[in-house]
C-alpha cells in the first residue's frame, strides 16, 4: 500500500503509520473518512478498501490540518505527500533552499543544525573512535 511493504498482522491504525507522510492523526482521520474498522488487521482489507485509502490520501479529502505539506510554495495548495512523493520533494525544497542562498540552505549546505540547535558539543563530524583497518594491516605484516 503506497508502495510501502506493511506487515499484514498488524491492525490497520498502526499499519497505516508505517507510511512516511503518515501519522497517527491522519491514519486515524482516512480511517474514519473512509469507513473502515480501525481494528481490522492489514491482511484483510479487500482491494475495493485499499484503493479507497490511496484514493482518499491522493485526492487530499482530509481536514487542512492533517496534511503534510500546507500552502505549496509553487501552487499555492494543501496536499498530502507520501512515502517517495514526500522524499522528492525534501529534497527538492533543500536544493532550492541551497540555491537561493537562505540562511536554512547556507546551513543544510555546511552540514551544520538548521534549526537553532548548539554546535558547542554536538555536531562535531564524522569522526569514529576505535582501530583503522590500516593500523591492523601494519601490524600483521610485522611493520
Amino acid at each position: 500500500m503506497f508502495d510501502t511493504d506493511i506487515p499484514g498482522d498488524l491492525k490497520l491504525r498502526n499499519g497505516l503509520r508505517h507510511v512516511k507522510g503518515i501519522g497517527f492523526s491522519a491514519g486515524n482521520a482516512i480511517l474514519e473518512k473512509a469507513n473502515i474498522d480501525p481494528d481490522k488487521y492489514v491482511g484483510d482489507i479487500t482491494e475495493e478498501e485499499k484503493e479507497m485509502l490511496e484514493n482518499l490520501v491522493e485526492e487530499g479529502e482530509l481536514p487542512g490540518y492533517l496534511l503534510n505539506r500546507k500552502k505549496d510554495p509553487d501552487t499555492g495548495e494543501h496536499e498530502m505527500l507520501v512515502s517517495t512523493q514526500l522524499e522528492m520533494q525534501e529534497r527538492q525544497d533543500i536544493e532550492a533552499m541551497k540555491k537561493i542562498g537562505s540562511y536554512k540552505g547556507l546551513r543544510h549546505r555546511r552540514g551544520l543544525p538548521v534549526r537553532g540547535q548548539k554546535t558547542k558539543s554536538s555536531f562535531r563530524g564524522k569522526s569514529t573512535v576505535g582501530v583503522s583497518t590500516a593500523d591492523i594491516k601494519a601490524e600483521k605484516s610485522g611493520e
